[in-house]
């Protein structure tokens, strides 16, 4: 997986695909990708102790969604202010599926901007 440090503005979707997980927290969601990779993006470390305070979620179980749409819209500045690293790891829930998961940039990304390279196993036979 990769982590994200951000400045501000909503977490949207690093893909197409369907919601997955939608935790009723909002701190957290998980997502299928159409090429079969499972993301959950965890807003922040150890926010779920907030038990929803400062996140309002834009999505359910079942939501069909597209790169670049809101997912969440966090208030940053009272998360930040209340004590919580607002560090967001973005993590490949099924990467035993895949060859290998590594972060495609060590620099600061966008929305929109690709942030994890997943490849496929080998398929040769044996």
């Amino acid at each position: 997986g990769a982590a994200v440090v951000p400045e501000g503005g909503p977490v949207v979707s690093p893909v197409d695909g369907v919601v997955i997980v939608a935790f009723p927290t909002g701190h957290a969601v998980g997502l299928r990708a159409d090429s079969g990779v499972e993301l959950l993006i965890h807003i922040g470390m150890d926010t779920v102790q907030l038990k929803g305070e400062h996140f309002a979620s834009k999505v359910k179980v079942g939501t069909r969604v597209h790169r670049g749409q809101v997912l969440v819209e966090p208030e940053w500045d009272a998360i930040a202010a209340a004590g919580y690293d607002l560090t967001t790891p973005v993590v490949v829930t099924n990467a035993q599926k895949f060859g290998g998961v590594k972060a495609a940039a060590s620099r600061p990304v966008e929305a929109g901007d690709e942030m994890l390279e997943v490849t496929q196993k080998d398929l040769a036979l044996v």
